[in-house]
């Protein structure tokens, strides 16, 4: 089932531009790419922040999203246990304005972090409730999903 909701629509773009913006810059992306993340998070972040500039044509499905929600669970939840703890001594390398934005993304980096932990929850709960409404008939797609859940719950 393809999803229209227009809160939906903008919790997606919401998402993709503060990921875009704050989290995979040019000075934070190398050191996310340094973590033990696997494979299919990546796949999975990449295939919704290329998908939302496609979202008129192709419109987003219950299945994609909660795999794309667990996948920016999964990224927060690693960041926040392998880099936030080192995440202050990572400044050298850099110089004069490069050193300036770099100790910026920095400094903002984990008030982002939860900041995009919040978007995604608004997101998972958003789904969750659309997909009671129109799943009346049938058991509701967020209950194939536990796993998501609870990592969600973690966020």
């Amino acid at each position: 089932m393809q999803i229209s909701d227009a809160t939906i629509i903008a919790l997606i773009e919401q998402i993709n531009d503060h990921y875009q913006a704050n989290i995979a810059s040019r000075f934070m992306r190398p050191l996310l790419l340094q973590l033990s993340i696997k494979r299919w998070v990546w796949d999975a972040i990449d295939s919704f922040t290329q998908n939302v500039s496609h979202f008129d044509y192709q419109r987003f499905n219950y299945e994609d999203l909660y795999r794309q929600i667990h996948a920016f669970a999964e990224l927060i939840v690693i960041t926040r246990r392998q880099l936030l703890p080192v995440l202050k001594g990572r400044t050298s390398g850099f110089a004069g304005a490069d050193k300036t934005l770099m100790d910026m993304a920095i400094n903002t980096f984990p008030s982002n972090l939860n900041l995009l932990a919040d978007y995604t929850k608004q997101l998972y709960y958003k789904l969750v409730e659309l997909g009671k409404t129109h799943t009346r008939q049938r058991k509701p797609m967020h209950l194939e999903y536990l796993e998501l859940e609870d990592i969600v719950s973690r966020l």
